[in-house]
This record gives C-alpha cells, structure tokens and sequence, in this order.
C-alpha cells in the first residue's frame, strides 16, 4: 500500500493525478480534508494529531512524503513522529521530496528530516527539487493575484537566477519510482528544470502566454512582507519564501543538474510550455 501525503501540494496534486490513472498501484491518499477526494480512497490525516495515523498507515509498504511547511519547531513536533509511526507500521520504503543542500545545509529543516530517516534504517529515496513554477499559481503564496491583478510578478530575488522546475515532471519520475524502487532505493536526486532564467525572464515568457505584459518589479523584502501580510499570509509562510528568494537572489537557486532528463528518459518541461499550459488556471484564477 502507498501512502501519500500532502495531495494538494505541487508534486502530491499531480502524484495523485497519475495515481488514479492507472490501477496497479494501490494507494491511499493521507488528507487534512478528505471530502476534497470524493471519488478517492482518501482518510483524515492531521500532522498534529497522532489519533489519525493509524488509519493512514494501515498496510503501509511505502511512504511518499512531503513537509507541509518546512520549519525547524515542526520536524521535532511533525515529522520525526509521523516518520517513526510509518517505521512501526512496516513502512520499506520512503520517497521524500526535499530540497538542493538538505544534505549538507543544517540550518535547512529538510536536513533533520533527512538524517532521521535514514537514522530508522528505511529504504529512502531523497528528491532534492528547485524552485516549483507551480509557486506562481499557488494560494499560499498568492503570486497569481499579482500577476492577475496588477500585472505583476512580485518576488524579492533581486537579479538572481532560478531553474523552474516542473512539479508534473517530478510527479512522473515519483511514478516510476513506486513501480521500479529498486534503481532510486537509499539514493538522492537532485532535481532542477532544463533553463536558468532571471525573474525578468519568467515574466516575459509567462506574460507571453497570457497576452498580457507583465513587469518583475524587484520588491525589496520589507515591501513583501507587508503586501502579503495584509493579504493574509501567515508570518512562517512569509520567512519560507523569504529565505528561498534570498538564496534565489544570491545565486544559490541557479546550478543545472541534469538528473531529471535523465531519470524520465526525455527532457525536463520548459517555462514557455508550462506557462502556455497553466494559461487556463491563471485565467480562471484557480488558485491551489
């Protein structure tokens, strides 16, 4: 049985996608609001409330795992629980989608999460990705509405650089991994999209798909701050983003691997394409 967390997040929506494609796999889907899965094998699972685990890994053979919202105070209260509770129910085998330098960054939370996972002695593979373009179009972050409504992208990266990556790729090699474990078992991936662009760049290609022009205005992380707190989001959401943006623009978002290419057996989806794909959502303002 496959367990899988966070099925409304960039990888875990699209996991689930391919998922119910296909029926050799048996799954079940782990959600904090199972009624959003209607026609799923979906049950209640809260991080926060150990009463639910058992229903979730129920006959667990592998785990695909994500960290709601990365935090130092919740890999100790979250994840390192819900990691062991997977371990006792005879969990072999845990995917976890981390980020690049959570091997060797310890101020990263994914570096707790990793150590201890493989500290249990599971078969883990590791999935190191870059900056989701999915990020662009996501509630929580709230960039939709400024590209929508103020013909904006709103990012405090400076100049810097970023490799645009394709949650729907990583959902497709997740696939591969729970049908063929044996080639990724107790190994890490770094994974990045096929281009390095500057913000600049992104909104000049996703403005293109709209129709529209959109600016990279270059905020300064005072002016994000207090337009995103006012529009709501939470102050830990606010620092997550900050820190990737920071790193973003220092330079630390723009290495290439050449992983992903390779582990699907064609190449990594485009901004170009993606943007001219997702025209749909940003027009119906689907927010996820």
């Amino acid at each position: 049985m496959i367990v899988v967390t966070g099925p409304t997040g960039n990888v875990g929506a699209e996991l689930v996608r391919l998922l119910r494609e296909q029926d050799e796999l048996a799954y079940r889907i782990a959600a904090h609001h199972p009624a959003r899965f209607p026609d799923l094998p979906a049950v209640r699972f809260d991080y926060d409330d150990p009463a639910t685990f058992d229903a979730v890994l129920d006959g667990v053979s592998t785990l695909f795992l994500l960290f709601p919202l990365p935090h130092p105070r919740t890999v100790r209260t979250r994840m390192i629980p819900f990691v062991d509770a997977a371990v006792r129910a005879g969990c072999r085998h845990i995917v976890y989608v981390s980020v690049p330098g959570a091997d060797r960054v310890k101020v990263v939370p994914h570096h707790a999460v990793e150590r201890h996972i493989e500290s249990t002695g599971v078969d883990h593979t590791f999935l190191r990705c870059g900056f989701f373009m999915q990020n662009l179009c996501r509630k929580v972050s709230t960039h939709g509405v400024d590209i929508m409504d103020r013909d904006e992208l709103f990012i405090p990266a400076g100049r810097g650089r970023t490799t645009f990556l394709d949650s729907r790729d990583v959902a497709a090699l997740v696939l591969d991994i729970l049908r063929d474990p044996g080639p990724h078992r107790n190994r890490a991936h770094t994974l990045t999209g096929p281009e390095s662009l500057t913000l600049d760049d992104a909104a000049q290609l996703l403005g293109q798909a709209l129709e529209r022009p959109l600016a990279y205005t270059r905020p300064s992380l005072p002016r994000f701050w207090i337009r995103l707190a006012r529009r709501g989001v939470t102050w830990d959401t606010l620092l997550f983003m900050s820190i990737v943006y920071t790193l973003t623009r220092t330079g630390r978002n723009e290495p290439m691997t050449g992983e992903l290419p390779a582990l699907l057996g064609r190449p990594a989806t485009r901004f170009a394409q993606w943007a001219s794909d997702y025209r749909p959502r940003f027009e119906r303002r689907d927010w996820t």
